[in-house]
């Protein structure tokens, strides 16, 4: 298993041995606020100039990554566990008016949509059920992972006919435990959902009492795992959005002043 990285037209993005469906992870995408959308209201963002170069930068992702004209469909992420389904009529390129619903996740049983989640510490996960042909695409923060939607992606995928040991999961670049600095509640909840299974995933910080060190996409996998997933269809990037700030976008290291990442799964 491995994650490997490709660049064209000046973008860069990384891709999964583990995925047959088309899919990317990508590297910093844009300029602070370059996004196609927020959960808060956002003035400077809906400015004509920003909301062009956005456009601009969206048609030279869609050609770059050989995505369909019609563009992409989307999520306004609210750090639950809702999950989509969507067909090709949700297909759209920014700017987005009105935002989309909110929900951190999407799924379809057909060819030629591109389902798009965005992070910038978060956890991105796309699968891939080859057999039925469902992709789907979940962003799952300490939130959505303490609240099971990894469980609600892959429930998800059996409800359109998938199978959890035939799926496909490609875990994305996120940031790690490394830099992943919590406090108790994270810990407890990440036990809360994993049971033993959640041994090591948060050991104490050295100097720092009452905070850990917790693994998201260690946790994510380890999900996965209990629902069925065979761990050689498991795949986890091994890059921290944290440590490599040169190259992905930060929540936690710039308080909130950034672009995003862009995660797509299309069949």
């Amino acid at each position: 298993m491995a994650f490997t990285l490709e660049t064209k037209n000046g973008l860069s993005w990384s891709v999964s041995d583990r995925v047959a469906a088309r899919h990317l992870f990508t590297r910093r995408l844009g300029g602070v606020g370059d996004f196609p959308y927020s959960s808060r209201p956002d003035p400077v963002w809906e400015a004509p100039e920003v909301q062009e170069r956005v456009r601009q930068l969206w048609l030279r992702f869609r050609d770059a990554g050989g995505f369909p004209e019609e563009g992409f469909c989307f999520t306004r992420q609210v750090h639950g566990t809702k999950i989509r389904y969507v067909d090709a009529a949700e297909r759209r390129m920014p700017p987005l008016h009105p935002c989309p619903v909110d929900c951190d996740g999407l799924i379809t049983d057909q060819p030629g949509v591109p389902l798009c989640i965005f992070t910038a510490d978060c956890v991105p996960v796309l699968f891939h059920e080859p057999e039925a042909g469902i992709a789907a695409a979940a962003h799952s923060g300490w939130k959505g992972t303490v609240h099971d939607m990894m469980g609600a992606a892959v429930r998800a995928v059996e409800a359109l006919g998938g199978s959890a040991d035939k799926l496909r999961a490609a875990i994305g670049p996120s940031i790690s435990r490394c830099c992943f600095e919590v406090g108790p509640e994270v810990r407890e909840a990440i036990e809360a959902l994993l049971g033993a299974d959640a041994e090591g995933l948060c050991p104490p910080e050295e100097g720092r009492p009452g905070k850990y060190m917790a693994d998201l996409k260690e946790a994510n996998r380890r999900r996965l795992l209990q629902l069925g997933l065979r761990p050689e269809n498991v795949d986890v990037s091994p890059d921290c959005t944290m440590c490599q700030q040169d190259a992905y976008w930060s929540h936690r290291a710039t308080k909130g002043v950034r672009g995003t990442q862009a995660s797509v799964i299309m069949l």
